[in-house]
């Protein structure tokens, strides 16, 4: 049976468009407490140019990110933490979090450089992204023609 799950709330604010993800505490516990602990997030989405249909929200003061539940090819609706010390000769020299949302498919996660890159996987948007949820998809895909939009991530409280 499947587990009860606690929920995080995706809303766009400008069009409302929005959606529910379910933590997945059963397979990541320490990084979905993680997560759930930076919310609420409101900032610019800003589409990523080295990974193929994905949004990203950066975290200010990103704390590292427990090496669990680690992905390479994420699906569509997978909600994921990046981690970056900041140590690589490329990108900031600072540490860098990300909370990363999957909108399509064929996403190969890579980082600076087109390096292969591994992230937390934290979170799911039920459903189909084609058929269940496909005008928040094309919210994300704005994000690649007009620019970062802005972007609300909350706990949704029982």
């Amino acid at each position: 049976m499947k587990p009860t799950r606690r929920q995080l709330r995706l809303t766009f604010p400008a069009t409302g468009e929005s959606v529910l993800a379910e933590l997945l505490d059963d397979e990541a516990p320490a990084a979905c407490e993680l997560l759930w602990g930076l919310l609420p997030v409101e900032t610019k989405a800003i589409h990523g140019m080295y990974s193929g249909a994905e949004i990203f929200a950066l975290v200010d003061e990103a704390p590292p990110a427990p090496a669990e539940n680690l992905v390479q090819l994420p699906l569509p609706g997978e909600i994921l933490y990046f981690y970056d010390p900041g140590s690589g000769a490329t990108g900031a020299r600072k540490p860098v979090g990300e909370i990363v949302v999957v909108y399509g498919r064929g996403v190969t996660l890579r980082a600076h450089e087109g390096v292969p890159t591994h992230c937390t996987l934290c979170a799911r948007i039920p459903g189909d992204w084609k058929y269940d949820w496909p005008t928040f998809a094309q919210e994300c895909r704005k994000a690649r023609w007009e620019g970062p939009q802005q972007l609300r991530i909350e706990r949704v409280e029982s």
